[in-house]
């Protein structure tokens, strides 16, 4: 439809265009819906499908556990590695979540690494990795300290009771998670491994107490009324050799003189107490 202007020319409806562009706006955005409705309705069926599937496969008999393999246990029984996973025979192997059951296995104080697989159709293998105790730790309360100098359980009844026991230290030089060792526990650490490795005539099994004294440094109690051993703060290496030559020296004595106490603080000199009551009887 035209209209004309005063001057006799005529211009085309402005609002007849507009109605037409509206109409065809709506017309795309049905479509758009449309559309959209269709995928929603596509990816709902595929949805719907994959849990019927999940759900079938997870139910099925062909995925049953007729197996469980425990690896790496040492310490804990099969039964206490399976009693603390919480799984049995018969569970759809498909259906167990492997990283709960590892969680489970970890908050056992004894184990300090975990991994769980499946091996289809019908077995789940479950490896451990268990903390080896290296010393007792005095807090106030005995705990137990791993070969790599952290506390990982307090001590209880049934647990090892002939480890050496670490006095000295105090809450402060305990290191928690991922941070680094104290320099006292650093310490008290490689002197107990040179202990492992019978360095210097110092063996594992003599060692009785490792007290760490913050002005003197290291002091050994040894079993059998072997003598005390001051080691100060370094050089364990060096030190142990010479305690190794006294050692080996007082076992020649024939005037059965018993050594009470030895110590090697001092790089440059070696001091050694003897039992007076002995001394002076001989």
């Amino acid at each position: 439809m035209q209209q004309k202007t005063s001057a006799g020319r005529t211009r085309r409806n402005r609002f007849k265009k507009d109605e037409a562009r509206q109409r065809a706006r709506w017309r795309g955005r049905v479509w758009i819906g449309c559309k959209l409705v269709a995928l929603a309705t596509v990816l709902l069926g595929i949805s719907t499908l994959f849990m019927l599937g999940y759900a079938a496969v997870t139910q099925a008999d062909f995925f049953r556990t007729e197996a469980i393999e425990v690896l790496g246990n040492q310490r804990l029984s099969t039964r206490t590695v399976l009693e603390q996973a919480d799984i049995r025979r018969g569970e759809n192997l498909l259906g167990l979540n492997l990283r709960v059951v590892r969680q489970r296995l970890l908050a056992h104080p004894w184990i300090a690494t975990a991994r769980v697989t499946r091996e289809i159709p019908d077995t789940l293998v479950i490896r451990v990795g268990e903390h080896e105790p290296l010393a007792r730790i005095d807090l106030g309360r005995h705990f137990l300290v791993n070969r790599s100098g952290r506390i990982f359980k307090e001590v209880e009844e049934n647990d090892p009771a002939d480890l050496p026991l670490v006095t000295g230290l105090a809450f402060k030089d305990i290191s928690l998670g991922d941070d680094a060792l104290s320099g006292a526990m650093r310490t008290v650490l490689s002197v107990l491994r040179f202990s492992e490795q019978n360095r210097g005539g110092l063996h594992y099994a003599d060692l009785v107490k490792v007290h760490m004294d913050e002005a003197m440094g290291v002091v050994l109690t040894l079993a059998d009324d072997q003598p005390t051993v001051r080691l100060g703060f370094d050089a364990f290496d060096i030190k142990l050799e010479r305690f190794k030559r006294i050692t080996d020296h007082l076992a020649q004595d024939t005037q059965q003189r018993r050594c009470v106490a030895v110590d090697l603080n001092n790089p440059d000199r070696v001091v050694v107490r003897w039992d007076s009551a002995i001394q002076s009887s001989s």
